[in-house]
C-alpha cells in the first residue's frame, strides 16, 4: 500500500494502475493482480488505508450528537486530503463497493439523537447525506488545486471554512423538529 500511496502523491490517480505499481516495485505485472484482480480492487484497498482512522475515531461521550458529527465530518475531511486525489479515490471505492471502511455507516450511530431523523432509514440517509458533501467539496478542493498548480495560479481558499459551514448546515436540518 506505500507504493501505491506514493504512485498516488507523485502522479495522481489517473496513474495509480496495476501495471505502473508493478514497475514501482520491481516486479511482475501478474504478481499484482494475484493481491487486486482490477484496478477497483486497488482503489478500495488505498481506500481504506485513506479511511482507516476514522475506524478508530471515538466520540466524545460529554458531547451532543451535533459536535461529534463535527469532528467526524473534520475527521474523514482530513482522510480524504492526507493524498493526492484522495477525495476521488474514496468517492471511486465507495461507488464500486470495494472499500470496506464505510465512513456513513460509521457516522450514522452519531447522527441517532438528531430530532428530525425518525427512523434507521431517516439516519443511513442523513449520514450519507453529510459523506457525500464532503466528498463532493474535498473532490471540487483537490481539482481546484491541482489546476491551480498547472497554471501556476494559487488556489482558491476557503474550503475549510465551506467544508464547516455546509456541515453545519446539514447537521441544523438534522437538529429541526419536523
Amino acid at each position: 500500500m506505500d507504493a501505491a500511496l506514493e504512485i498516488l502523491d507523485e502522479f495522481g490517480l489517473q496513474d495509480l494502475t496495476i501495471r505502473r505499481l508493478a514497475r514501482h516495485l520491481d516486479a511482475a505485472a501478474g504478481a499484482m493482480y494475484w493481491h487486486f484482480p482490477s484496478k477497483q480492487a486497488l482503489l478500495g484497498a488505498v481506500a481504506d488505508r485513506l479511511l482507516e482512522p476514522l475506524r478508530e475515531f471515538g466520540t466524545d461521550p460529554d458531547a451532543d450528537w451535533r459536535a461529534n458529527a463535527r469532528a467526524f465530518a473534520v475527521a474523514l475531511h482530513d482522510c480524504l486530503t492526507s493524498h493526492r486525489d484522495g477525495a476521488e479515490v474514496v468517492s471511486a471505492a465507495l461507488a464500486t463497493s470495494t472499500a470496506t471502511v464505510r465512513p456513513a455507516d460509521l457516522l450514522a450511530p452519531m447522527l441517532a439523537d438528531a430530532p428530525a431523523l425518525a427512523s434507521a432509514d431517516d439516519t443511513g440517509d442523513a449520514a450519507a447525506t453529510l459523506v457525500y458533501f464532503i466528498l463532493g467539496a474535498t473532490v471540487d478542493e483537490q481539482t481546484a488545486g491541482h489546476l491551480a498548480e498547472v497554471s501556476g495560479g494559487d488556489a482558491p481558499g476557503h474550503s475549510d471554512r465551506r467544508i464547516a459551514n455546509g456541515t453545519a448546515l446539514i447537521l441544523a436540518g438534522m437538529a429541526s423538529e419536523s
